[in-house]
C-alpha cells in the first residue's frame, strides 16, 4: 500500500513485518542498549525508568536522550548525553524531539513516537545525519518505552549512533530518516528479540565506566507499582522511504 505524507512529496510505504521482530539493530551499542532494556523489563511491557541507572548504562550514556510524552503528539527531551548536545549544536533538554529532525521527516518520526508508547513498541529508526555543510553520515536509533513513576508508558529511552565509523559529519546536524521499524511488544511472550545475544557482551564498557559530567541521565522520576500488563498487540508496521 501507498501512501503520501503531508509534510513530504516523497511516497512512503507502508507494509506488514514478520512476526519474529524487526530487522537486527546494526550498531552493537544499540544492540547492548536494547538487550539491556529487556533484561530490565522481564516479562512487563516496559520498565521503570527509575530501575535505570549509571552502572547499567556505563558508556552508552553520552548518546542517549530520554523523551517525555507531554501531550498528543507531543514528545520533549527531558535529558540527553553530552554526545547528543555536541552533535546538534545546542542543548537539547526542553526542546521538542523534533527539533533533531529534518523537516520532511517529522511526520514519520512523530507517527514511530506515537506507537512506542501507545502499543507499545520498540522503534529502530535509520538514515543519513546530514550536517550544514551537505556531508552526511550514516545513523541508527533505537526508541525503547518507558514508564514514569506512575506507571504510565510516557517516556522513551532512545539511543542515537553513527553507523560509518570512518567517516565523520561536522556538528551540527540533523536527522533525516530513510527507514523507520516498529515492532509492537508482547508482554505475554516475554521480551521481544531484534538481535542474538552478542558474543561481547561488554562492547567497550569498562568494569567501572567513566560517565561525562552531564551524561548520567538524571530525572525526576521515582519507582512505583508495576502496571497491569499491556493491551493487545497490534500488527508490526514498517515504513520504508522510496527514493
Amino acid at each position: 500500500m501507498w501512501v503520501v505524507s503531508n509534510a513530504d512529496e516523497r511516497r512512503i510505504m507502508v507494509g506488514h513485518m514478520s512476526e519474529n521482530g524487526t530487522a537486527a539493530l546494526k550498531h552493537p551499542d544499540a544492540a547492548s542498549l536494547h538487550e539491556m532494556w529487556s533484561v530490565l523489563r522481564g516479562p512487563r511491557p516496559a520498565p521503570f525508568r527509575a530501575e535505570l541507572d549509571a552502572e547499567r548504562i556505563g558508556a552508552k550514556a553520552p548518546f542517549l536522550a530520554i523523551f517525555e510524552h507531554v501531550g498528543p503528539s507531543n514528545f520533549r527531551v527531558r535529558i540527553a548525553g553530552d554526545r547528543l548536545n555536541r552533535w546538534f549544536g545546542m542543548e537539547l533538554r526542553g526542546m521538542s524531539v523534533l527539533a533533531m529532525v529534518e523537516g520532511p521527516a517529522r511526520n514519520h518520526m512523530q507517527a514511530a513516537l506515537n506507537r512506542v508508547v501507545a502499543d507499545p513498541s520498540v522503534g529502530v529508526v535509520r538514515g543519513r545525519a546530514r550536517a550544514l555543510d551537505g556531508r552526511s553520515q550514516a545513523f541508527e536509533m533505537v526508541l525503547l518505552p518507558m514508564r514514569s513513576d506512575f506507571g504510565r508508558i510516557d517516556r522513551v529511552l532512545a539511543g542515537v549512533w553513527m553507523l560509518d565509523s570512518h567517516g565523520s559529519v561536522a556538528a551540527p546536524f540533523l536527522l533525516d530518516a530513510d527507514e523507520i521499524h516498529v515492532c509492537p511488544i508482547d508482554a505475554g511472550e516475554g521480551p521481544v528479540t531484534l538481535t542474538d545475544r552478542p558474543s561481547d557482551p561488554g562492547f567497550g564498557e569498562s568494569p567501572t565506566p567513566q560517565m561525562a559530567p552531564d551524561a548520567d541521565l538524571p530525572d525526576a522520576d521515582l519507582p512505583g507499582p508495576a502496571a497491569p500488563s499491556a493491551r493487545g498487540v497490534r500488527g508490526h508496521l514498517r515504513l520504508v522511504k522510496n527514493s
